[in-house]
């Protein structure tokens, strides 16, 4: 396991609001601005999402830069009203002077990222996604969204966290389900990941509560013209077999529906990756920085941005 980047702060000044921020930079100062947009889910962290990856693409050249997402790892908001995603990565580039870079998300980070993309094309060179979202608004996705905060998976994680101390081993099989392989080794250094930051005061509390929100709240689909807007080269990178993620009987729907993001999104390549699941930055690691760091280097290279 790659050594524990401490990472650094910051005071994010958005509108009225102030969000301390905690980030990971890498690499060469003058190289290709990469930002890395983690994944959600409790006790998760920029690090424990792209802790096999950072390195790497620093080691390949590029400045490498992985905020925790706003309410995740050690990033919070301090003061002021609730603030939006795009705002907070927007805030992110200036206070790191970065007037565009590619853009790598999973999962959570996806969304934020297509919805960042949509809003300001002008600052996205690239975009990689990966988890299986964002989705485009099918019929059958619609209908699923809703219930996706009241999964077998989801019902679950609210038993562990109702319990006076989360286990390693509740942790652990919480932390499988992202996989396709439930026995992998990177399993258990995530799950301590995790943990680690679930015993800080007052967390899981606060991951209690989100996850109680979602039984009501579900999970969201994105219209079609969401992914007009996204001018920037795109590439899909899914597992295409999220088997303890979701419900058997939804997830063929929710597949299609991210893969048709592939027919929307003006320059839009995509790989699936069998026997892969909702982490395949984690699961396939080696495969995942290659595929991306193949994709970036056709960009640089000069393929051009749609429209």
């Amino acid at each position: 396991m790659a050594a524990r980047d401490p990472g650094t702060y910051l005071n994010l000044r958005i509108g009225e609001s102030t969000v301390r921020t905690h980030y990971h930079e890498m690499g060469p100062a003058g190289g290709a601005p990469v930002v890395f947009m983690q994944t959600g889910g409790a006790a998760t962290s920029a690090w424990m999402c792209w802790y096999l990856n950072l390195p790497v693409f620093a080691e390949a050249g590029y400045r490498v830069l992985a905020p925790d997402n706003l309410g995740f790892g050690e990033t919070q908001l301090v003061s002021g009203p609730a603030v939006r995603a795009p705002d907070f990565m927007g805030a992110f580039l200036d206070a790191m002077g970065v007037e565009r870079a590619h853009f790598i998300g999973n999962s959570g980070g996806s969304m934020a990222t297509t919805a960042f993309a949509a809003a300001h094309p002008e600052r996205v060179a690239s975009f990689i996604t990966s988890g299986g979202e964002p989705r485009i608004d099918t019929d059958q996705a619609r209908a699923i969204a809703p219930l996706l905060g009241r999964t077998a998976r989801m019902d679950f994680v609210r038993e562990m966290l109702s319990k006076p101390q989360v286990a390693f081993e509740d942790l652990r099989k919480a932390t499988a389900d992202f996989f396709y392989d439930p026995d992998h080794p990177r399993i258990h250094e995530v799950t301590e990941m995790r943990l680690e930051l679930m015993r800080r005061p007052g967390l899981q509390e606060k991951e209690r509560e989100a996850a109680f929100r979602q039984i009501e709240g579900g999970r969201q689909n994105i219209d079609n013209s969401v992914f007009e807007r996204i001018t920037a080269p795109t590439y899909l990178i899914h597992g295409r077999d999220e088997r303890f993620f979701y419900a058997a009987d939804h997830w063929p729907h929710l597949f299609d529906a991210a893969m048709k993001a592939t027919t929307v999104i003006p320059a839009c390549d995509c790989t699936v990756l069998a026997h892969c699941g909702h982490w395949p930055q984690i699961e396939m690691a080696d495969r995942y920085n290659r595929l991306c760091l193949e994709f970036l280097a056709w960009v640089q290279r000069g393929r051009k941005p749609a429209g």
